[in-house]
């Protein structure tokens, strides 16, 4: 009896060295930095358009980090987008997120640990959470309620519970989605979308792993940010670029406006990346004034364009400008709204 007592003692004592080796663990996972697991994690965001008809997007771009004192920082490279089309995709980067100013979301919050210590002795819990997020130039902060689960002694994951419903205004969208809605050829576009995430961050053994993945990520980013683009794909370019509405002029004036630079700036990597292409530069404009100074300035109009872009390596046989001045309006000339789509300047491919 006294032998089954100490064998009883002795199997309780290993127990109980186990959950506090396991308690050990899991407290240590809590008081180490974090790196993001890109190939585990995903970002999701979900938007309706005509009556009910739902599409799913993925940003395969995400990086991240959660300091030990509970700092978290996550970037979406917005052009990273995702549709499974290419001209979506191409429409969500220029039209909706304008990624050629604003090229990154980024999301920060702030841990506190003393609410994660049950993840000592649970593998999950519910936790309460303040995103603030960086979007499109605006800064606002959503509340939310996420999942983290501890996966295991170097992994934990953290995941939506329910959807985050973002409304177009919050972030400044409601223009950019009539842009996109005119491309489509004026369909109706809900204007809010729903993010869910899951994302999975490892510690310990695995985080020069991570970090070593992170960097050859990063360089393979770079390499794809220079590769040439085949013909269809400048195309699909050039035409979206056309509808940004975002190359703009002093009034009555030729002269670009520094507002411009940015979209300026990403059609000429376009193009330079299109190195067998040849393209025109179309300017118009709507019918206030005459014909002939509405000519004179779509011309000069378009020519500043050109002459912007051979600045940054366009060479002169590859583009040329061409002015319609008021005599290919888009919308109507009755309208403030209508006038603003008339004047603009439009990028084309020379099929010749």
């Amino acid at each position: 009896m006294h032998i089954a007592k100490i064998r009883v003692c002795l199997v309780l004592a290993l127990f109980a060295a186990a959950a506090g080796m396991r308690n050990a663990n899991a407290q240590g996972l809590l008081n180490q930095d974090w790196v993001l697991n890109s190939a585990q994690s995903n970002v999701y965001m979900q938007t309706e358009k005509l009556e009910g008809v739902i599409e799913k997007h993925r940003f395969t771009a995400v990086e991240g980090n959660v300091t030990k004192d509970g700092d978290a920082t996550i970037k979406i490279d917005l052009g990273s987008v995702d549709t499974g089309i290419d001209l979506r995709n191409v429409r969500m980067r220029f039209l909706l997120f304008e990624t050629f100013k604003f090229p990154a979301a980024e999301i920060t919050a702030r841990l506190d640990k003393a609410k994660l210590q049950d993840l000592t002795t649970k593998s999950r819990l519910s936790y309460p959470l303040t995103l603030k997020v960086n979007l499109h130039g605006i800064v606002k902060d959503i509340p939310t309620t996420v999942s983290i689960a501890r996966i295991n002694d170097t992994s934990v994951s953290v995941s939506t519970i329910n959807p985050i419903v973002v409304n177009a205004d919050t972030f400044d969208f409601t223009k950019n989605i009539g842009k996109l809605s005119d491309a489509m050829g004026g369909i109706r576009i809900v204007p809010s979308s729903s993010i869910t995430f899951d994302l999975v961050f490892g510690t310990g053994a695995l985080k020069p792993e991570l970090e070593a993945a992170r960097a050859n990520r990063e360089r393979t980013r770079a390499v794809e940010a220079t590769q040439n683009i085949a013909a269809e794909g400048c195309e699909t370019r050039f035409d979206v670029i056309s509808q940004t509405g975002a190359i703009y002029f002093k009034s009555g004036s030729a002269e670009l406006d520094q507002e411009s630079e940015p979209l300026l700036n990403s059609g000429a990597d376009i193009a330079n990346r299109c190195p067998s292409v040849r393209f025109e530069v179309e300017g118009h404009t709507d019918n206030v004034g005459g014909r002939g100074f509405n000519q004179r300035l779509s011309e000069h109009r378009a020519k500043s364009v050109v002459d912007y872009l051979k600045t940054k390596g366009i060479t002169a046989v590859r583009i040329q400008s061409v002015g319609y001045g008021e005599t290919h309006p888009v919308a109507t000339n009755h309208s403030e709204a209508g006038r603003a789509k008339n004047r603009r300047i439009e990028f084309k491919v020379r099929k010749n």
